[in-house]
């Protein structure tokens, strides 16, 4: 379920704000969005491009943390911070879901018969991208006026980012995505 807000929120997860970003709160399985984000953070602060296609990678990824948390994923995250730590691998992982939908979007008939997604174009690939780009923790640290520090990471690098959506728009397998038993990522 997704919750829209505005400003603020209550949530199974406690109080939010709009300054958190859109979220998944494995408590009530809500995915949190304020709008504002889009043009405010993503776009605005984060300096991505934008576009549709933006917005469904972002809202696909947070999915993702909702299907991490049916299949226990959630769980396996002991280590907070590091370039390999399981909140990076959780992330990731939760980017090469965004992947996966993105590929089946266009493939698996709804309940009229036709995908959700009639045509992705490769702008709409490229949104997603940049979008993914934007939010890479070494993108965002440079941002902020900060040096890039990997040992500070929660969410992966940009291209690290970009790479595991390309795995899940390319494999589209539970398999491919498992970040969890990779070596490298």
């Amino acid at each position: 379920m997704t919750t829209i807000f505005s400003g603020g929120t209550d949530t199974g997860c406690g109080a939010a704000s709009s300054d958190v970003g859109p979220f998944y709160c494995p408590v009530d399985q809500h995915v949190y969005l304020d709008p504002t984000f889009f043009d405010q953070m993503l776009e605005g602060q984060l300096g991505a491009e934008g576009g549709l296609f933006s917005k469904a990678y972002v809202l696909a990824h947070e999915y993702g943390h909702h299907v991490q948390n049916l299949t226990g994923q959630l769980g396996k995250v002991r280590t907070q911070q590091g370039p390999t730590s399981d909140a990076v691998r959780l992330e990731l992982q939760a980017d090469c879901y965004a992947g996966m939908w993105s590929k089946f979007a266009t493939e698996v008939p709804d309940d009229s018969g036709e995908p959700f997604i009639l045509d992705l174009t490769d702008e709409d690939i490229a949104n997603a991208l940049d979008a993914a780009r934007a939010v890479g923790d070494d993108r965002i640290q440079e941002r902020s006026g900060g040096r890039v520090d990997p040992d500070r990471w929660t969410h992966g690098s940009a291209d690290q980012r970009m790479s595991w959506f390309q795995v899940g728009l390319a494999e589209g397998s539970m398999q491919a995505c498992d970040t969890f038993a990779a070596t490298q990522l």
